[in-house]
């Protein structure tokens, strides 16, 4: 039945494929053992991963099954357990009932564990642990750490930005290293270099933050008090 269904596969294929891409793929065990109709070719339409799919081509369509690899990126739709795609990057809609790693994305990612991009990405990330570069758009996670500039809202239990952070944020543990521009808001706001803007939380924490700060304690070098309750401000000097 196996040969059968592979033989009607590879009939259908050829009509309509070339010798570098094919409208279909479908992967029965791994590149090595059964992929249909070409491991290195590119595909237009639909991949099936049953259960791993990798091509060293580019998919534009949809991409389903249980782990999807990608070598030279995709546009559209890529539905997995695991998605792993850190060579490439994907622009379209992502979910990962694992994970999706990427070197980058732009659109709409969703993981139920953890969403891992290495270079500037771009969209709305969804994610109970959410790690990458730099990031841009809307993004709610329980733990998100993000290594490059961070521009956009974020809904989170902690965050923290290990570059600028230009937006809002709203989380339980609000952390950045460096520049925080616009709001912080949450139990505890720390900005280790300076900030500005308006920082809401029970614990505020500055260095130098030329603004507003309203909290239990307000800490800010350049406030009218270095330490002060209820409300610290600070509107340059």
């Amino acid at each position: 039945m196996k040969k059968l269904i592979a033989t009607a596969f590879l009939i259908l294929s050829a009509s309509v494929a070339s010798a570098d891409a094919t409208w279909c793929q479908l992967s029965f065990y791994s590149p090595g053992d059964l992929m249909l109709p070409w491991a290195r070719s590119d595909v237009y339409g639909l991949r099936l991963d049953l259960p791993y799919g990798n091509n060293n081509g580019k998919l534009v369509g949809a991409d389903l099954g249980v782990a999807g690899v990608l070598s030279e990126g995709m546009t559209g739709l890529q539905i997995t357990c695991f998605n792993l795609a850190y060579l490439a990057s994907v622009e379209g809609f992502q979910i990962g009932v694992l994970a999706n790693r990427d070197r980058e994305f732009h659109g709409f990612q969703i993981s139920g564990i953890v969403n891992w991009h290495e270079d500037a990405s771009a969209g709305v990330q969804i994610g109970t642990v959410n790690y990458g570069g730099e990031f841009a758009g809307f993004q709610i996670g329980g733990v998100s750490w993000m290594l490059g500039n961070y521009a956009g809202v974020s809904f989170d239990a902690a965050l923290v930005t290990r570059s600028d952070f230009t937006g809002w944020s709203i989380a339980g543990f609000n952390y950045g290293h460096r520049d925080v521009s616009g709001l912080q808001m949450g139990g505890i706001n720390v900005a280790a270099e300076s900030s500005n803007g308006l920082q809401l939380g029970f614990v505020n924490l500055s260095k130098h933050h030329e603004g507003l700060q309203l909290g239990l304690l307000n800490i800010n070098t350049d406030g009218f008090l270095p330490c002060f309750p209820g409300i610290n401000f600070n509107f340059g000097r």
